[in-house]
């Protein structure tokens, strides 16, 4: 066995053991790297993923090469290998692979989690009692900073919501929060309600915008990557081989560039409204869609809270 004191021997196993998680004999091995999907016969993602943990270095390469001997001859570990070291651009080839297979699976991914911050920013924008809540708040706390002998506020950052139910006042029981409850109990006790307009908000927010938004530049680099690969091809495969792999592989294409420009325009959609939150509330235009959710979120649970505590 040649390569019975590699390490790579070694992660290969036994022959038995290898035949069983991948079945296929090393003379199929180049052809099915020409069959994208795996219904159509090609390698599962689990054979791709493998793969790619194995590929022959240089010194492998010079190794095999230079092996005189009948390939039948050879342990099936060395098949094997002496089959990945005669297929070029073999790295390229299962990379190629393997990102058509994920391709899919992340737009579906993020679509739906896009959508969710699109009806986030939605609910916000279009919920005009929760405006009236911090209208009332600006003026409990403009009622205290005048007992206080402090300059009456215009506005204040929304991170604030957090600390309501952290001020307290000679009844420990009693903060901040439940005087604005109380307040709105008394005055327009259907704000009350404004939770209920903004259901998105009842659960922690996952995945912030600007981190989808990096991930939708990901697939859009992924995709360009696919594209680059099969104009190539097309130089290289002057003799017309695998021809069905190319036709595959332009339908791929047309696929995920219909997709991605999609999943593009709900993105864009997603920041647009995002951008008019941060100016409708007088955030920066860098703050973290995340945090800024995420103490909603709290705010909203909070006040839930509260309310509960005073009917």
């Amino acid at each position: 066995m040649l390569f019975e004191d590699r390490s790579l021997a070694i992660v290969f196993g036994a022959t038995d053991i290898f035949l069983k998680s991948f079945p296929v004999l090393p003379g199929e091995l180049k052809d099915k790297l020409f069959v994208i999907n795996e219904e159509d016969g090609g390698l599962s993602d689990g054979h791709i993923t493998s793969l790619r943990r194995y590929v022959p270095t240089l010194d492998d390469v010079e190794m095999y090469k230079s092996h005189k001997g009948p390939v039948a001859e050879l342990h099936i570990v060395d098949q094997y290998m002496m089959e990945m070291c005669n297929i070029p651009c073999l790295s390229t080839q299962l990379d190629l692979l393997l990102t058509l297979r994920e391709l899919p699976i992340g737009m579906k991914d993020l679509q739906p989690l896009i959508n969710q911050k699109i009806r986030m920013c939605t609910q916000l924008n279009n919920c005009r009692s929760f405006v009236s809540v911090l209208e009332y708040l600006l003026t409990v706390g403009n009622y205290l900073n005048e007992n206080a002998r402090k300059e009456k506020a215009k506005g204040f950052r929304l991170s604030s919501l957090t600390k309501l139910s952290q001020l307290r006042g000679h009844d420990r029981k009693f903060t901040l929060l439940h005087a604005l409850v109380e307040q709105i109990m008394l005055h327009e006790p259907s704000l009350a309600a404004f939770t209920e307009d903004l259901a998105e908000f009842q659960t922690v927010p996952g995945a912030s915008i600007k981190g989808l938004t990096a991930e939708v530049d990901v697939l859009k680099n992924e995709v360009q990557k696919v594209i680059q690969y099969e104009k190539t091809f097309k130089k290289r495969n002057a003799g017309g081989q695998h021809p069905q792999f190319y036709k595959d592989l332009k339908m791929a294409i047309e696929k995920y560039k219909t997709g991605l420009s999609a999943l593009t325009k709900t993105r864009d959609e997603m920041k647009k409204l995002y951008s008019v939150i941060l100016v409708k509330f007088g955030e920066p235009a860098d703050q973290d869609s995340q945090e800024l959710f995420g103490l909603i979120c709290q705010f909203v649970h909070d006040f839930r809270g509260a309310h509960a505590e005073m009917i």
